[in-house]
């Protein structure tokens, strides 16, 4: 991605996260392409399809992640392909990006989640060679 990608990135953020803040959407997209560090994103990559922004993928390096045996280890926080775009590959042209981006720094494993009832995600997921390795429910309790 190029600094002047920051709105197309975020725009399509704001799709994949429609309850995020725009604002912090964006000023978090234009840190990131200005070569500074923000919270949860080490790696971005933007796909087209046709000259057209078609999809986005977001990795993190997490200290650990369920499932996996190594230490640390890139972590899939957004994966996100535009309607349009979907079932063309886009999807998994962007794992691939993550992929080689995480092996070539030495990882030996690639996590990521998804959502119990997002079945498109799950069939994406095992589309691309994610191994489904636990079920969570997470609980919250006001104080």
């Amino acid at each position: 991605m190029q600094k002047n990608d920051a709105e197309i990135w975020s725009a399509m953020r704001g799709r994949l996260w429609p309850d995020a803040d725009a604002r912090e959407l964006i000023a978090e997209s234009r840190t990131f392409l200005a070569g500074e560090e923000i919270a949860l994103v080490a790696a971005a990559f933007v796909a087209e399809l046709n000259a057209v922004p078609a999809g986005f993928i977001e990795l993190s390096i997490r200290a650990f992640a369920d499932g996996c045996d190594s230490r640390p280890v890139p972590h899939v926080e957004g994966w996100y392909v535009e309607p349009f775009a979907r079932g063309r590959g886009i999807g998994r042209a962007l794992m691939e990006a993550a992929a080689e981006w995480s092996r070539d720094r030495g990882f030996a494993e690639l996590a990521s989640d998804s959502d119990l009832g997002n079945d498109g995600s799950l069939d994406a997921h095992a589309r691309c060679g994610f191994i489904e390795t636990e079920r969570l429910v997470k609980f919250r309790r006001a104080l």
